[in-house]
């Protein structure tokens, strides 16, 4: 199983393609020394190759990537903007998809772990045929934007949840967006 750091430093670069040290290092919020040392970590396992116009994921770093998230539970996350919902702009807001979701799911818990784990902000959706519904407020995703709901909608089958986390660095948001996919996945094992 690859760290935490390791895996969201692999993600940054899934999700923005070839990045620069420097660039990674304000995105992350982390120190250069760490980055460093964590670029070097991922290029000697053969998942990262680095030249001097940034770092990328190599074809086997993708593989051992989705097979890592797919382990924590979660899926298809990418980048999202939610400004139309939180009425504020947020410097990154990332979503995935839940993979395991326990029968009795507790929102507030869930969205505790991502506030406690480095977010701001951490919306739980449920993807409906027809709408994106915000559990406990009664609202929908198309209340604040249709294009959001309906980009949604085509990216998550029906009855799934999403999570979305928002916060300061990609770091804290792709934490928080783990750690909720962990408790999740860990309240389903605890069930069975």
């Amino acid at each position: 199983m690859i760290s935490e750091d390791l895996l969201i430093i692999m993600l940054t670069l899934r999700l923005r393609g070839r990045v620069g040290r420097y660039y990674l290092v304000n995105l992350l919020g982390l120190g250069e020394g760490v980055v460093k040392d964590r670029l070097r970590e991922l290029k000697v396992m053969g998942l990262v190759e680095s030249s001097r116009s940034g770092s990328t994921l190599t074809s086997e770093g993708l593989r051992r990537l989705n097979e890592e998230l797919n382990g924590y539970g979660v899926t298809n996350i990418e980048e999202v903007d939610l400004t139309p919902v939180f009425n504020r702009r947020y410097s990154y807001c990332v979503m995935g998809g839940l993979i395991k979701m326990p029968n009795r799911l507790n929102i507030v818990e869930l969205r505790d772990v991502g506030i406690k784990n480095g977010g701001d902000a951490v919306l739980i959706m449920h993807v409906n045929c027809e709408t994106v519904d915000i559990p406990l407020t009664g609202l929908t995703i198309n209340k604040f934007s249709p294009e959001l709901s309906a980009r949604i909608r085509s990216r998550y089958p029906c009855g799934s949840y999403v999570v979305a986390v928002c916060g300061g660095t990609m770091y804290g948001s792709l934490k928080g967006l783990i750690e909720v996919a962990k408790s999740a996945s860990a309240n389903v094992a605890m069930a069975n």
